[in-house]
């Protein structure tokens, strides 16, 4: 039986946290923007209606939401954290991808953002 590959994901979920290397930044907190996204192969026709053989965009949203609730001091310990929840919580997926970008980063020039970005594959 043949294999679809299924993406899901959410591109742009905004949050203000404190999240920063400098006091400053944990003071007055940042802006971010998340992207997050998952594959996964399911046998072609199968349900796609029962959200028990998916994954539920709900709550890839509130595995970011969890993850920036509390302080840190770098993008990249936050972005670890959903890579590493992601899959424990859905534990068939095969690709996960989660970028941050941190809105304004405090530098000496207009920087529209700083990121990064994990890719996992099975």
């Amino acid at each position: 039986m043949s294999k679809i590959t299924r993406r899901i994901g959410l591109e742009g979920v905004k949050f203000n946290a404190a999240v920063g290397y400098y006091a400053e930044e944990r003071i007055f907190k940042n802006n971010f923007l998340v992207d997050v996204q998952v594959a996964f192969e399911q046998a072609e026709g199968s349900n796609t209606e029962d959200l028990s053989t998916t994954v539920n965009y709900a709550l890839l949203y509130d595995i970011c939401a969890k993850a920036f609730e509390n302080e840190a001091l770098l993008i990249e310990t936050l972005a670890q954290t959903i890579l590493e929840n992601i899959k424990s919580d859905f534990t068939f997926v095969d690709e996960i991808m989660v970028r941050i970008k941190k809105l304004n980063p405090p530098l000496k020039a207009q920087i529209q953002y700083s990121f990064i970005e994990l890719n996992y594959k099975k």
